[in-house]
C-alpha cells in the first residue's frame, strides 16, 4: 500500500471513522464511531433513492442462497418476498417495479484493498423490468449507479463499470461492479449490479406490464451495497484528496456532522457566560431545524490558537461548515462568520438569518 493511503488510513483511525488491521495475510476495516455516522447517512440517502420502489426493511433470514450472485433468484427468501409484494402491495406489483431489502450476512467481495469485519450490512434493490428491455434497463441502471457514487466523491474520476468477465454466468445473465480505484493499491467495490432471467417455467413470477396490463415474465436487475466497505470507500476518497489542508472532503450532504460551533470568549466573567449562552441557543436552534451537529454541541475558545486548533479537528472531522462567535462582534451586533471547510474561507452572516441560510445550502446541493 501506499505512503500515501497509508497516511490516510491512519488519519482516518485517529479521527474515529474506522479501525484498519495492518495484517498483512488478512488485512481487514471496522467502522468506529464516526464512520458508524457516516454509513448511517449513506443509508438513509440509499433509502430515499428511487423512493417509488416498495421497501421491505430489515430481513433475517438463513437462506444462504439469497446472497448468490445469481441463484438468489432460486431463494425461498426471494419467493417470499415476491409473494408480500403482490399481497401487501397490489398497486406496485407491475412491471417495472422495485423491492428494497436490508440483509446482514458475509461480505461478497473477494479481492479488495480490505476485508470489512465481520457481518456486512446488504442494501439489496431487485428491479423487475420487461424481459426484452433487460438489457437496456441494466445499462441505464448502471449509468444511474455510477453517477450516484460520483456525486457523493472528492474525486468523481476514481469510480468504474469493470465487467465480471471471470464469473460462470447462467444463459440471459450479466454482472459488472462499480469500484473506486485508489491507484497501485487496488480497488473498493461498492456496488454489484447483476442482470439475472427467471426460470421460464417460473409462472409464479409473473407480474402484469405497467402500460398493457399483459401477464409477463419479468428480467431481474439485482444492486447490492455492502454498507461498511462503500462507507469506508467513500471516506477513504474524501480523505485522499491531494491538497496541502489535512481536512476530510466528505460530500456535505452525507457528512456525519454538518454544522459545528465556536466561540472565543474573553476574560470577563459576564461577558464569558454570555457568549456561552448565546452558543447554547444558537445549537438549540440548529438542532431543532434538524442539522446534524457534533456530539458536544459548542465549544469555547480562550484565544485565538485554541480557536485554530479546533478548526483544525473540525476540518479532520469532514464538517462543512462551522460557525464562528465572538463577544465583539455578535453579541454585540449579531454578526457571526460562516466558515467554509472546503474553501477555509468565512462569510459574514446575521443570527436572525440562521437556520434558514444554512437549510438553503444543503438544499440546494
Amino acid at each position: 500500500m501506499s505512503t500515501r493511503l497509508s497516511r490516510c488510513l491512519k488519519h482516518l483511525e485517529a479521527a474515529g471513522f474506522f479501525r484498519y488491521s495492518h495484517d498483512a495475510l488478512s488485512p481487514h476495516i471496522e467502522l468506529l464511531s464516526h464512520g458508524s455516522a457516516y454509513a448511517q447517512q449513506l443509508q438513509q440517502h440509499w433509502l430515499h433513492m428511487r423512493p417509488l420502489a416498495v421497501n421491505l426493511g430489515s430481513i433475517s433470514s438463513t437462506d444462504t442462497l439469497c446472497l448468490s450472485r445469481f441463484g438468489f433468484v432460486h431463494s425461498q427468501l426471494f419467493r417470499q418476498l415476491f409473494r408480500q409484494l403482490l399481497e401487501l402491495h397490489p398497486s406496485k406489483a407491475k412491471c417495472p417495479t422495485l423491492l428494497k431489502q436490508q440483509r446482514t450476512g458475509v461480505t461478497q467481495q473477494s479481492q479488495s484493498i480490505f476485508q470489512p469485519a465481520q457481518p456486512v450490512t446488504h442494501l439489496i434493490t431487485d428491479f423487475f423490468v420487461e424481459p426484452h428491455r433487460g438489457l437496456e434497463h441494466f445499462y441505464n441502471v448502471q449509468r444511474e449507479s455510477k453517477i450516484w457514487w460520483m456525486r457523493y466523491s472528492s474525486n468523481p474520476s476514481r469510480y468504474a463499470i469493470v465487467p465480471q468477465a471471470e464469473l460462470e454466468k447462467p444463459a440471459g445473465c450479466q454482472a459488472i461492479d462499480i469500484r473506486a480505484s485508489f491507484g497501485p493499491a487496488g480497488d473498493v467495490t461498492v456496488e454489484q449490479l447483476s442482470l439475472v432471467q427467471l426460470p421460464a417455467e417460473s409462472e409464479d413470477f409473473q407480474l402484469p406490464d405497467a402500460r398493457t396490463g399483459g401477464p409477463q415474465l419479468p428480467a431481474v436487475i439485482r444492486s447490492v451495497i455492502e454498507l461498511e466497505p462503500a462507507s469506508c470507500a467513500l471516506l477513504l476518497d474524501g480523505c485522499d484528496h491531494g491538497r496541502e489542508a489535512r481536512s476530510l472532503l466528505l460530500n456535505r450532504v452525507l457528512a456525519p456532522y454538518q454544522c459545528a460551533i465556536a466561540g472565543i470568549q474573553k476574560t470577563e466573567q459576564i461577558r464569558s457566560v454570555d457568549l456561552q449562552d448565546l452558543c447554547a441557543h444558537v445549537t438549540d436552534v440548529l438542532l431543532r431545524a434538524k442539522l446534524r451537529l457534533q456530539q458536544e454541541g459548542y465549544m469555547l475558545a480562550a484565544n485565538a490558537k485554541q480557536l485554530t486548533q479546533q478548526i483544525e479537528t473540525y476540518d479532520r472531522l469532514g464538517v462543512p461548515y462551522a460557525l464562528l462567535l465572538d463577544e465583539q462582534q455578535t453579541l454585540i451586533n449579531g454578526l457571526l462568520q460562516l466558515r467554509s471547510r472546503d474553501t477555509q474561507l468565512a462569510e459574514t452572516v446575521h443570527i436572525s438569518d440562521l437556520p434558514d441560510y444554512l437549510l438553503n445550502i444543503f438544499r440546494d446541493y
